[in-house]
């Protein structure tokens, strides 16, 4: 009698990263699930089942492990049973020492609730009325939000203790009050000079690096942490891929392996790993993390959210482009914190399908993770051999 079908011109969206390649899946688009998310706050139940191919690329070549149900940890979001998603921001010390009898000084932790924050969006990809919505959701919902110094002067005062400064050597002078005041502080690239006048400027405050994700990167993350970088932001491009162009390489599997390489060097415990670029659905949360990850920081989904018109394809900042439209910033706050809210349900209900009372437990914990291709070798090994 009646057949209700997607409009055409939904497939039109000019990003590739956001849109499924066979329509048959639309229902599964990122763009309608955050769409929705941020409208209502709610979890997405789509309760005709899933009609798209087991595995594909990405995230989507990973998959959570639940073998490990139990009782009463699995009742979710509305159990009884408390589940924490309490992450800590900062550098942790590995041992206690002392100095003339009195402890040697370490940066303070930031805890926030959930181990999601809002990351730089650069000034195309940006406007006022996104930065206001963010900075208000990130103090509503005890998150951080990393801005630069001049996004930073256009937001509420009152909201300066949830933003995150992004500091370059090139205009140091004139952020330093900025950065004597701020929870933490981020730097653009790793330079030694830089980090120690910073430190100088704000002793407590844990300092961040921005790094590239690629192929080396777990020998660069090693020696951040050896100099005594506390948080290490490793970001993919905006669709998930390493910044080699030659590379096939995707954000877990980037995150897996400057992991394993601070295990391998006993720094691991030390400090916080931010992982960012490609986390468009809150599933990518709990695998970054099992991957691991302390937290995300979310970049273009912040976009799509917002309900922000791209411009063509958005693989970098470099070559991402948005319309500027102005909206009202109450709207846009509301937007991310129902976001967010969802996604902190999504992440309950997969923790306690682990059994898991702590997301801090997940982190690394590549045990309650199945990889395509690693499934697919111990499968046909036999057959490949043959071959």
């Amino acid at each position: 009698m009646c057949r209700v079908s997607r409009n055409p011109g939904f497939f039109d969206f000019p990003d590739s990263y956001w849109i499924p390649k066979d329509p048959a899946t639309d229902v599964y688009s990122p763009v309608a699930t955050v769409s929705y998310e941020a409208s209502t706050g709610k979890i997405p139940i789509k309760g005709m089942g899933y009609r798209g191919s087991f595995a594909d690329e990405g995230w989507n070549s990973m998959w959570t492990d639940m073998s490990e149900i139990v009782r009463p940890t699995r009742d979710g979001v509305y159990g009884r049973e408390y589940i924490s998603t309490l992450v800590d921001v900062g550098r942790k010390p590995k041992l206690l020492e002392f100095n003339d009898k009195q402890p040697v000084r370490v940066c303070k932790t930031i805890q926030i609730p959930v181990p999601i924050i809002f990351g730089y969006l650069p000034e195309n990809l940006n406007n006022p009325s996104i930065v206001k919505s963010a900075a208000a959701a990130a103090e509503r919902l005890g998150i951080l939000h990393i801005a630069s110094p001049e996004q930073q002067r256009s937001i509420d005062r009152s909201f300066h203790k949830r933003i995150v400064p992004l500091v370059s050597s090139s205009d140091l002078g004139e952020q330093a009050r900025m950065i004597a005041d701020a929870p933490a502080i981020e730097l653009a690239d790793h330079d030694s000079r830089l980090l120690e006048k910073v430190r100088e400027l704000n002793p407590e405050a844990p300092i961040s690096v921005r790094l590239p994700l690629s192929e080396s990167a777990g020998a660069y993350a090693a020696k951040m942490a050896r100099e005594g970088v506390d948080i290490i932001h490793g970001f993919a491009d905006y669709h998930g891929r390493a910044w080699e162009r030659d590379s096939p390489r995707f954000v877990n599997d980037l995150i897996r392996s400057i992991h394993g390489t601070l295990v391998k060097e006993s720094l691991r415990d030390e400090v916080t790993l931010i992982a960012s670029g490609g986390i468009t659905l809150a599933e990518h949360v709990p695998k970054a993390i099992a991957c691991g990850a302390d937290l995300v920081a979310l970049d273009t989904t912040i976009l799509v959210a917002l309900q922000t018109r791209f411009e063509g394809e958005c693989r970098s900042s470099k070559n991402g482009l948005i319309t500027p439209d102005k909206f009202d910033e109450k709207w846009g706050e509301q937007r991310l914190v129902n976001l967010i809210g969802s996604w902190h349900d999504q992440l309950i209900e997969i923790l306690s399908a682990m059994g898991i009372r702590d997301v801090r437990r997940l982190r690394g914990d590549l045990g309650r993770a199945m990889f395509r291709e690693e499934l697919e070798k111990e499968a046909f090994s036999d057959i490949i051999q043959r071959a």
